[in-house]
């Protein structure tokens, strides 16, 4: 059953000169507004209709779909127009159904009201805008599945576990004093245990998740004159960094992002590790040191000209997901099993990439149904807390009525989740990111 919403329209195109734009209106008036801009019947539903458009000068000619509710992407009544991709055209035909009594749609509105009238999910609402801004194959491929609704199945099916064992409890609760036993102790506790190492599991992808749909960052180390600035140079494809024989030359971190292991990956030159005098150099190294501790995977370059020296042992015992590499591999010999580099002369350096792909794809590729944003992460977790605190009182011995308290909790915790409860506040910040026409 749809909501009985206004009527919204806003172009769901970019705006700029294409060969096609187009408008969307949705809305109980839609059709009366299209009748009225044509001056002709509505065309049939579904099928692309060529239709000239006034108002009450000639606009455009374009082409129409019709799509009836509840069969369209809202659950609404809508029209597409696709246009001439012309930025006057798209205004003029907004401004001609502002003035039938559309109003401009608000960012986010249309998948809004397609999840307010059960189209789809949150979500699913949140992987359409992953979709949109995806960068890479895998970032794509992780949002389309959420989008076809794996996570939220995961998600559905251990609520239906929660509610299945809610209603038992309290159907024991109903018949008390009849001594009826719907579910016995130890099927409960079974149960639940099931649910929470599920719930557990699907907690667990969020790392993965939320790296691929960020992506990751990754900082170049080490001391002066290690190459950092010719590797970066070297992986971007351009002369994004300063190179000279001159120790300290870089001074702040310069970033530049490619893809690597299907992820987009932004890389970081850094100021070169050593004590210094010099008050801006030192700012630097400090910076380099504190992106190093927050990067996902630091790459820590030793000239092979002077080899692995106490000041990179120092401080390389306070790094983590650290890949070292040797450097200058041309001028000096290196460890026989070293991830060994030339820069300059191209040696090496598919190695390394190739390297840094296995560990991209292997340590943060998300496995489809993942959980990707913070929101998603903090339902999860309250739904494990629900869940454990049942267990608790499950192993206590503890009445139903409070073990059902703490069911729930976990249970509309995965219902916040996926939308099937809903709050004002969250549906706010979810679509206030999304584009208009969206």
């Amino acid at each position: 059953m749809t909501l009985p919403l206004d009527t919204i329209v806003a172009p769901a195109t970019p705006l700029g000169r294409s060969a096609l734009a187009i408008v969307r209106i949705d809305g109980a008036a839609c059709f009366d507004i299209l009748q009225r801009l044509t001056g002709g019947e509505v065309p049939p539903a579904r099928h692309a209709t060529l239709v000239r458009l006034l108002h009450p000068e000639p606009i455009d000619e374009c082409i129409a779909v019709v799509y009836q509710s509840p069969h369209s992407f809202t659950g609404n009544d809508l029209v597409e127009l696709t246009l001439h991709g012309n930025p006057l055209l798209v205004e003029r035909v907004i401004s001609a159904c502002v003035s039938l009594g559309a109003r401009m749609a608000e960012p986010g509105e249309f998948t809004e009201r397609a999840v307010l009238n059960g189209k789809i999910d949150l979500v699913q609402a949140e992987s359409v805008a992953d979709l949109i801004n995806a960068r890479t194959t895998l970032q794509a491929k992780l949002s389309l599945s959420n989008l076809e609704g794996v996570l939220s199945r995961k998600a559905a099916a251990i609520r239906a576990v929660l509610l299945d064992v809610i209603s038992r409890l309290e159907a024991a609760l109903d018949f008390s004093e009849e001594g009826y036993e719907f579910i016995t102790t130890a099927e409960t506790r079974s149960r639940l245990e099931t649910a929470l190492a599920d719930t557990s599991v699907l907690a667990d992808t969020y790392r993965r998740g939320h790296a691929t749909r960020e992506g990751l960052s990754a900082v170049i180390l080490g001391r002066p004159n290690a190459g950092k600035s010719t590797l970066l140079n070297r992986l971007v494809g351009s002369d994004r960094a300063i190179v000279t024989p001159i120790p300290g030359t870089t001074r702040d971190i310069v970033r530049e992002t490619i893809e690597i292991g299907g992820l987009p990956v932004t890389l970081a030159d850094t100021a070169g590790l050593r004590e210094s005098a010099d008050l801006v150099e030192g700012i630097g190294i400090e910076r380099a040191r504190e992106a190093a501790r927050t990067a996902d995977i630091v790459l820590y370059l030793v000239d092979a000209t002077t080899g692995l020296a106490g000041e990179d042992r120092q401080e390389l015992t306070v790094l983590e997901n650290v890949l070292l590499v040797y450097t200058k591999a041309d001028l000096a010999p290196t460890p026989a099993d070293a991830l060994s580099i030339s820069a300059v002369y191209d040696h090496g350096i598919d190695k390394l990439l190739r390297r840094l792909d296995e560990l991209v794809r292997e340590r943060f590729a998300a496995p489809e149904g993942s959980l990707v944003n913070e929101r998603q992460r903090l339902a999860v977790a309250e739904c494990q807390a629900g869940l454990r605190a049942a267990l608790q009182s499950a192993e206590a011995g503890m009445d139903e009525q409070m073990i059902v308290v703490d069911l729930y909790r976990a249970a509309n915790a995965l219902g916040v989740l996926t939308g099937a409860i809903t709050r004002e506040d969250i549906l706010t910040e979810i679509f206030g990111r999304f584009c208009i026409g969206k």
